[in-house]
């Protein structure tokens, strides 16, 4: 049986043109607000490489008193998990950091804005395939944000579990220094 809209299908539709445009819109501020999510998943990983970065060398340098006082091999297995533990946070949270390829319009689409086919077209119908191109930008800047996230809780989780090993070593110090 023939739906309400069935009619508005056949044929060749025509565009709403407001309707477009509000779409383009909508389309636009979505690409903005991830856009905005990538700055913010850049801001986390540098602060999280940064100070990751600064325990670890602390932690290197320190450690080797750490070793001195306590010259068993299940100390240096301590220290290398803690020291190996707060590496790999850094290196989770540069691989955030990498540069990644800017996801907007195509340059082949924007080869043809100054050609009669693309000039002659009605501004809805360009409105249209500049939002399915948007679209498509949005969608791989998310599936990177995604990966981003990912990466930054495993940096975070790395790190807390660095911070532990660290912690477990300073413990171990004060009670051999009160012993």
């Amino acid at each position: 049986m023939p739906g309400p809209y069935d009619r508005l299908v056949a044929g060749d539709p025509t565009p709403n043109a407001q309707t477009v445009e509000a779409l383009l819109d909508t389309t636009w501020r979505i690409a903005d607000e991830e856009r905005a999510r990538t700055e913010g998943y850049d801001r986390k990983a540098a602060a999280i490489a940064t100070f990751a970065s600064l325990l670890t060398t602390l932690t290197a340098t320190l450690g080797t008193r750490f070793l001195e006082l306590i010259d068993k091999l299940w100390a240096l297995a301590v220290f290398s998990a803690g020291l190996l533990l707060l590496v790999l946070s850094v290196v989770l949270a540069v691989v955030v950091l990498l540069p990644k390829e800017y996801r907007t319009l195509g340059m082949e689409y924007l080869r043809r804005f100054p050609t009669w086919s693309e000039i002659l077209k009605r501004p809805e119908d360009v409105r249209g395939e500049t939002m399915r191109g948007v679209i498509e930008a949005i969608a791989l800047e998310r599936q990177q944000n995604d990966r981003k996230g990912e990466l930054i809780r495993a940096a975070l989780l790395t790190l807390l579990a660095g911070l532990v090993v660290i912690a477990s070593e300073a413990a171990i110090l004060g009670a051999e220094g009160v012993l």
